[in-house]
């Protein structure tokens, strides 16, 4: 009879063991899902100073704030504003998410003194003589593109290894391939918090274009991590962007009315 007993437990334990194996395994949307929900906030205002750099390793500094709001679920709305130097105060960029929809975006110059659209067609191009695009400033939208685990490796970052899902994006449909700038995405993603810690953008022609490191990562608020520092290098440009965060708040008040023209118009969003 013992022996019998021992047999079952040993075929149970070869049906427990796979089905913990599976429940363990996550898929690259169900992966980037759960990022989103962990670091998901009802607010954010961000101060930063941006470094532009180039070949000849002459810096540009710059002075920007970040408003970021959840208008409704799932849906968000930002403006970042540029403060310093004086030629480029109060240029602003606002983004509108929208869910049945593509996003809308507006620069602002204050030269013109009028809201300027954002063409999807002109999403590849470059915000303001950073690296980052304009398609770089909007939300991600998951619909919008296939993920793939390719494999699980170790990423040296910072002071330490971080295990890290390595997962690529590739756009999902015809009329995101027309409108994206890259082929595909490449994110190593912290097993642990689920923040992503590098991405390798590859333009249409499936060449390595730029790669996003994200440093000094700080727990804000229970599950949400945000890097004090990112840098944005474009290979081909032998151009860098570095950002770092000098102050955050998250969820606190912000009224609707940031997110809006005449909030801009009227010059609020300088003070």
């Amino acid at each position: 009879m013992k022996k019998k007993w021992w047999i079952l437990g040993l075929i149970g334990l070869w049906v427990i063991i796979p089905l913990i194996a599976q429940a363990e395994e996550m898929t690259g949307l169900q992966v980037m899902t759960k990022q989103k929900e962990l670091h998901k906030v009802q607010t954010e205002i961000g101060n930063e100073i941006m470094l532009l750099v180039d070949e000849g390793g002459s810096k540009e500094k710059r002075i920007a704030k970040r408003y970021a709001k959840e208008v409704d679920d799932d849906v968000h709305r930002y403006l970042v504003v540029f403060l310093d130097p004086a030629d480029i105060r109060g240029t602003a960029l606002l983004t509108w998410e929208q869910k049945e929809r593509e996003n809308d975006q507006w620069l602002y110059l204050p030269a013109q003194k009028k809201m300027q659209r954002i063409a999807k067609g002109s999403k590849k191009n470059y915000f303001m003589g950073t690296d980052f695009t304009y398609e770089d400033m909007e939300p991600e939208n998951l619909d919008n593109f296939n993920y793939t685990i390719l494999r699980s490796e170790k990423l040296e970052h910072d002071n330490g290894s971080n295990d890290c899902y390595v997962i690529e994006a590739v756009p999902a449909n015809d009329a995101k391939k027309r409108e994206s700038g890259y082929s595909k995405r490449i994110m190593w993603i912290d097993k642990q918090n689920f923040f992503t810690l590098k991405v390798e953008f590859y333009d249409r022609r499936e060449r390595l274009q730029k790669i996003q490191t994200n440093h000094v990562l700080e727990n804000v608020s229970g599950t949400v991590w945000r890097a004090k520092k990112t840098l944005m290098n474009h290979l081909g440009r032998n151009h860098k962007t570095l950002t770092g965060i000098t102050s955050r708040q998250i969820n606190t008040p912000v009224d609707d009315s940031v997110f809006t023209e005449r909030f801009i118009l009227t010059g609020k969003h300088t003070q």
